[in-house]
């Protein structure tokens, strides 16, 4: 009886996470149409972008409504995309994943807004880029915002903080900047609160993400105008990404997100040249947030994939 309750919860919680991370698509798919064309998120309300139809509730209900509706406008009748449901599908399933991940490694609830939060800034960002080579401040601001927020309200969801999760393994650069600000008699005190701790570790994460970035940024820039090209190696939208991906992740993360989403790049600029043996512009003119977002997502649904990688192999060779 009891395990027939427990999988009965359990799967009331995977509905439930599949079900708002569609709702969340819903409003990305809004959030990726709008922000590039600096539109208001909230007006005018969701309408049909050929006739201006205004969509009703029963007609905003995620992927149910696509296949009520026949795929067509109510008012027009014109195709809708299937690109809309597939979009909120992908979240849906990547929530679920993600709540899979946290009941598989044991991690608290805390973990969970943030996890959600970081997902959907990481996919509208990521898919926004792609079409448009922009990454609008308004994702990254209130990112950053956000997950400080969090870090206050929810410390137990900083997993650096759990010294026995595999995310906080290697957590080298926030015990260092702790053990050494510990010294320091005023702030000793304050820091064992874990709100306090948790803040740390979002504020560093923050600026060791965009510092790394801004470091190339500089570099590319300085390069690019002694060659005198218009064109940046890296653009400071992609140093405030991934700044915000070190406010939720932590420093480590942040590292280590870097170095996954510039190996795909590279590998990706490798291909691109192949085919068309041209190899001028072929990396500058890749938009980034997308090699980023592959890495974050993998950690999101596995945990530090670095740490679980680099044990794999390590393995195998003993």
């Amino acid at each position: 009886m009891q395990f027939t309750e427990n999988i009965s919860l359990l799967s009331y919680f995977f509905v439930s996470s599949f079900a708002f991370g569609c709702i969340v698509g819903s409003f990305l798919n809004v959030v990726v149409w709008r922000l590039p064309r600096g539109e208001s998120l909230c007006h005018p309300p969701s309408h049909c972008p050929r006739c201006g139809h205004m969509i009703r509730a029963w007609e905003n209900i995620p992927i149910l409504s696509w296949l009520v509706l026949r795929r067509r406008c109510s008012a027009c009748h014109l195709p809708i995309s299937w690109h809309y449901p597939a979009g909120e599908a992908a979240v849906g399933l990547l929530y679920a994943g993600i709540f899979w991940h946290l009941l598989r490694g044991g991690l608290p609830l805390a973990v969970l807004p943030g996890y959600f939060w970081l997902a959907g800034a990481v996919l509208s960002a990521a898919r926004i880029d792609a079409e448009k080579y922009i990454i609008p401040n308004k994702i990254t601001y209130s990112g950053m915002l956000a997950a400080f927020l969090l870090a206050l309200v929810f410390p137990k969801g900083r997993l650096i903080l759990h010294r026995e999760s595999l995310q906080a393994t290697n957590g080298l650069f926030f015990q260092e900047v702790l053990e050494k600000l510990n010294h320091w008699e005023p702030l000793a005190g304050f820091l064992q609160h874990s709100s306090a701790a948790a803040a740390l570790d979002c504020v560093l994460g923050m600026l060791i993400g965009g510092s790394m970035l801004a470091l190339f940024a500089v570099a590319g820039k300085l390069l690019c105008y002694k060659q005198k090209r218009e064109s940046e190696a890296v653009g400071y939208g992609d140093v405030k990404f991934l700044a915000m991906i070190g406010a939720f992740l932590g420093a480590d993360a942040a590292v280590y997100i870097l170095l996954g989403g510039a190996m795909l790049g590279f590998l990706f600029g490798l291909i691109k040249w192949a085919r068309k043996k041209n190899i001028e512009n072929i990396f500058s003119s890749l938009p980034f947030a997308p090699f980023l977002a592959v890495p974050v997502l993998f950690w999101l649904l596995v945990g530090n994939w670095f740490y679980l990688f680099w044990h794999f192999f390590y393995d195998k060779m003993q």
